[in-house]
């Protein structure tokens, strides 16, 4: 037997090295690697089909690794197979690990493999999982998105994953995880290998009996086995929270209860077992990781669980279950099952005396009826011969004798979407506009962002549709760097070209560890700033590609901030990359032209078009103008009260987002209220040179001595603040110029003010002037190149370039000469979102 030692921690260059190193070597034939829980033990799944195919003539030409952490390494499985020189142990995480993990054949997993993984065409993957889900899995928890970040990832990349029943392979694998639509791979609804150990007759329990003992576990001879089996608590599997003080507590008293004539053992769930390390008291009991969970099934005499899946499993032997949940409501509320509880196979219990009852008494008829039913439901496989069926599917290839789906079409057409570093700026708002104006009947969207707890990643993911399917980026872009690279600190291993070659491989390797062999009719970079994610896009290997245009990217790679032109490298690359896109879209059809004519010439074969932004009008209306009137009758109804119960008291008389927008509102307008006998202008952008608010500061201080009781107020951020704070200082115009810095919503500003000002040398299609127009307020604009798709001239008054142009245009706000003609933003989006839809190819 070979084993892989390696010790002290690796460095994150030499991980990245091996890892890409690895997915340039060949695959290795034969070569089959197993892990089990981020290699907490030889178990489950994994365990039983490599057993299965170690004592399998037929496939002795195959060699075994089996990933172990650190504390699995002295496992007795090591031993057992230390001088069987095809089978190799490796440590979780290890260099070893990754560089088998790269060039195995073939994959078994019951959970996820870490996010440095992406597969390879030539391997095969096989996600096994580990159970029928009790508790509600993936997008049925509440925001539980996010959280589905590696597993989706690693289900999109296999090839086959396994099912135990119908159940799983629709509620939980189809719709919790949402793979129809875009899965690849196939369901084999074949059964559980590890539920063959639960029928391996007298002598496989004399065994597994004989096993326990040999590893601290007391059982004394004659006595009846109970098997207590709870599952990990938490909102999220990567914070289970420690609740092993109640559970020894428990054994303590069920024991008790039981009497002589039963011996209670404890199985804990791989996400917990270290928790049990501080507790002594329940060493002689505890079940050891290494040895499997159904191993210990096949000799108890009957279960206790809570929300554990493993009941399922248990219950196709026929034998007593009770679920000991003495906090069953609270944790519906937070959690959710799936199953109605009077479904369950067994009594729902608050006490040790009542589990204690329930698993010595006689079944009543009606638990009887729900056993045999819950079995005819989810064990229809679980007849000992799981393990063969998938070794006959993965290893030779007969599917047609099995239950294997494969056609997970919907008919809806799909699409994956970037949004965009969602900073707080028009690109991420007309995004989340454009993603809540689509049909989802009709089409079944997936967003790729990077993943983070950031407040405008989550303040995005709140305002978006809730069928969206979520594919966040976890982990790094793994090129291999050589240590010169390392070194320089380039961006990316292949420097500048971004259609090298070798960077051509590496987008494709990044495409496979994102999306695995997912498939999307539409793939759409909605940014259009980056060359990762245009490059990871562009790697696409089906589907129509678009990539978007915010602004006049020839005038953004020249323009400067502090003496340097930060997006020139980073948009030359963008550039390099437009001939690997069917269509490059622009957001109005003037910057359409203007762009097409400064890189038509990078990309002779891409279709350059153009689709304006979407504006939600309601969302703008309902947060520049909300119902302060409701709230005010709830609080004069609670006048007298404390401040605490009186916002309790609104909350419940209408809803904590109502209360949200109207206190926003109020403390807005009260902050930055108008004075009674002047004009207030309002501007809301980046402080950035193309944006000039240089020459509205300049031109403001022209219509401040006409009018010395008008303001002026600057909504946002940027590298140029100090130095428009400092100009406005020396023009005399500290108290009539406020800067806000950002706001998250100004749109009680929009309400507030009299005039809306743009003083841009170049931009694309601004959402503030599609913002300013729903909201009603007269804008004025310098006349910048795409100006006249945004605003023509019966809608707002369009002024030259130049400060003297602007504060004329500002003036005419004194005399309300701004010209105002309704805006229909609802026919407008109409028209905006079959702009859309063309552009991407969907039409």
């Amino acid at each position: 037997m070979k084993r892989y030692p390696l010790t002290g921690r690796i460095s994150t260059r030499m991980k990245s090295e091996t890892v890409a190193r690895s997915r340039r070597l060949p695959v290795r034939k034969n070569t089959v690697l197993y892990e089990s829980n981020s290699g907490r033990g030889a178990v489950c799944n994994p365990e039983a089909i490599f057993r299965g195919l170690v004592a399998s003539p037929d496939h002795s030409h195959l060699s075994h690794i089996w990933v172990l952490d650190e504390d699995c390494l002295n496992d007795p499985i090591v031993d057992e197979f230390k001088s069987s020189r095809n089978v190799k142990f490796v440590r979780y995480q290890s260099l070893a690990y990754y560089h088998a993990l790269g060039t195995s054949q073939y994959l078994f997993n019951n959970s996820t493999f870490p996010p440095e993984f992406a597969k390879r065409p030539e391997q095969t993957y096989v996600n096994t999982w580990h159970g029928t889900p009790l508790k509600k899995m993936g997008y049925d928890v509440v925001d539980g998105g996010p959280d589905t970040r590696n597993i989706i990832r690693n289900f999109l990349a296999a090839d086959f994953v396994l099912s135990p029943n119908s159940f799983t392979t629709q509620r939980m694998l189809r719709e919790g995880y949402r793979l129809d639509g875009i899965f690849r791979g196939k369901i084999a609804e074949v059964g559980y290998p590890r539920v063959d150990a639960q029928f391996a007759g007298s002598i496989g329990t004399s065994n597994v009996l004989r096993q326990l003992r040999d590893h601290g576990v007391s059982i004394p001879q004659g006595k009846k086995i109970a098997v207590y089996a709870p599952t990990w608590k938490g909102a999220s599997f990567y914070d289970p929270l420690d609740e092993m003080e109640e559970v020894s507590q428990f054994v303590a008293e069920l024991q008790a209860e039981l009497g002589t004539d039963w011996r209670v053992l404890l199985k804990l769930h791989q996400r917990v077992m270290e928790q049990a390390d501080g507790h002594p008291d329940i060493k002689d009991r505890l079940i050891p990781n290494h040895v499997p969970a159904n191993c210990a099934l096949s000799v108890a005499d009957a279960l206790i669980t809570d929300y554990s899946s493993i009941f399922y499993d248990y219950q196709a032997l026929d034998r007593p279950i009770c679920f000991y949940i003495p906090d069953f409501e609270t944790y519906s509320e937070y959690r959710g099952v799936y199953q109605d509880p009077q479904s369950w196979p067994g009594p729902i219990v608050a006490t040790a005396e009542a589990a204690a009852a329930a698993i010595t008494s006689e079944p009543s008829e009606e638990v009887a009826n729900r056993r045999r039913e819950a079995r005819a439901v989810y064990n229809a496989y679980d007849d000992g011969r799981a393990t063969q069926r998938v070794i006959d599917i993965v290893f030779d290839g007969n599917e047609s004798p099995y239950n294997v789906v494969s056609d997970f079409s919907t008919g809806k057409t799909s699409i994956l979407l970037y949004p965009g570093g969602l900073l707080p700026n028009g690109i991420t708002t007309s995004v989340i506009n454009l993603l809540n104006s689509l049909d989802y009947e009709k089409f079944d969207v997936s967003i790729a962002y990077a993943h983070g707890t950031k407040p405008a990643i989550v303040d995005f993911l709140s305002r978006i549709d809730s069928r969206i399917r979520l594919l966040p980026r976890i982990g790094r872009f793994y090129t291999g760097k050589t240590p010169v690279e390392q070194v320089m600190g380039t961006e990316f291993a292949w420097g500048p070209d971004a259609r090298s070659p070798r960077a051509r491989k590496d987008f494709r390797d990044e495409w496979r560890r994102c999306f695995g062999d997912a498939e999307f009719d539409h793939v759409v970079d909605f940014s259009g700033y980056g060359p990762l994610w245009a490059g990871i896009f562009a790697a696409a290997p089906s589907g129509k590609k678009s990539i978007w245009q915010h602004n006049d990217m020839v005038s953004e790679i020249s323009k400067e901030i502090d003496g340097s032109t930060p997006h020139s490298r980073r948009l030359n690359q963008v550039f390099d990359l437009y001939n690997d896109f069917d269509r490059v879209v622009a957001v109005s059809p003037t910057l359409r032209e203007i762009n097409a004519s400064g890189l038509q010439h990078l990309a002779p074969n891409t279709e350059f078009t153009f689709a304006r932004n979407i504006i939600d009008g309601g969302y703008v209306l309902d947060r520049a103008h909300p119902s302060v009137d409701e709230l005010a009758d709830t609080v004069q109804a609670d006048k007298g009260t404390d401040l605490r119960t009186t916002i309790k008291s609104l909350i419940t008389a209408t809803s904590p987002e109502m209360v949200e927008r109207v206190v926003e509102h109020e403390v807005l307008t009260a902050r930055y209220a108008p004075p009674t006998d002047g004009t207030t202008f309002l501007t809301i952008g980046r402080m950035s040179p193309e944006k000039n608010q240089a020459r509205m500061i300049n031109a403001f201080a022209q219509v401040h001595r006409t009018s010395p009781r008008s303001r002026l107020i600057i909504v946002g951020d940027g590298p140029l603040m100090p130095t428009l704070k400092t100009m406005a200082a020396s023009l005399g115009l500290s108290d009539s110029v406020v800067f806000t810095g950002q706001i998250p919503n100004p749109f009680p500003l929009y309400a507030a003010a009299d005039c809306f000002v743009l003083s841009s040398d170049y931009e694309g299609q601004p959402m503030v002037i599609l913002e300013s127009l729903v909201v009603g307020v007269p804008i004025v604009s310098t006349r910048f190149a795409s100006i006249t798709d945004a605003l023509n001239s019966e809608e707002g008054l369009i002024v030259d370039r130049d400060e003297h142009a602007l504060a004329q245009g500002m003036k005419a706000a004194l005399t309300n000469d701004i010209p105002q003609k309704p805006f229909d933003w609802k026919a407008y989006n109409q028209e905006a979102l079959e702009e859309f839809l063309q552009a991407i190819g969907s039409r």
